[in-house]
């Protein structure tokens, strides 16, 4: 729970040094989560979109970590790296003064290592509310090199957009 307080006050302290009137944060609570209970926080960082406020594309990553054998978990690599990246393309955005056209919500995962329970949870409200997301990516691991290849695609041809996945390539 203090990771994502603390993350909420990071962000908006980092709206608020650039004088983002558009952001809004705000923590999301699963302890009544479908699909399973966490005491986690989500965070999400709402910048509003200038155009089409009403399509949203969602950048992401989890901000838990654990480790199978009791000792400290390995959270700067899974995945603080992730709320790094995310955190500081933000931070650049900001910087050059960026109005996004469609509405971005930069979002820290609750409970990923444990089942996915934030981000099923958010995606579970979003779909009974009819949030229009037309994109999202996701960070997790970033500049890990475990394999072969640095970025992987899903190819759920029911979910995906083939223009979009040529984008990101």
């Amino acid at each position: 729970r203090r990771a994502g307080v603390d993350l909420k006050a990071k962000w908006e302290a980092m709206a608020t040094t650039y004088g983002r009137d558009d952001v809004s944060v705000r923590l999301v609570d699963h302890s009544n989560a479908s699909g399973g209970r966490t005491n986690m926080y989500s965070v999400i960082m709402t910048i509003t979109g200038a155009e089409l406020p009403d399509e949203f594309v969602i950048i992401g990553g989890h901000l838990d970590s654990t480790s199978n054998n009791n000792n400290t978990a390995p959270g700067g690599d899974d995945d603080a790296s992730g709320i790094s990246v995310i955190t500081e393309a933000t931070r650049s955005l900001f910087e050059i003064g960026f109005v996004p056209k469609r509405t971005i919500e930069v979002m820290a995962y609750a409970a990923e290592e444990v089942g996915l329970y934030g981000s099923k949870d958010i995606a579970n409200r979003y779909r009974r509310n009819d949030v229009n997301v037309v994109a999202v990516g996701q960070f997790d691991m970033s500049n890990f090199k475990s394999s072969t290849r640095d970025i992987y695609f899903v190819n759920d041809s029911n979910a995906i957009d083939p223009t979009l996945t040529g984008f990101f390539q």
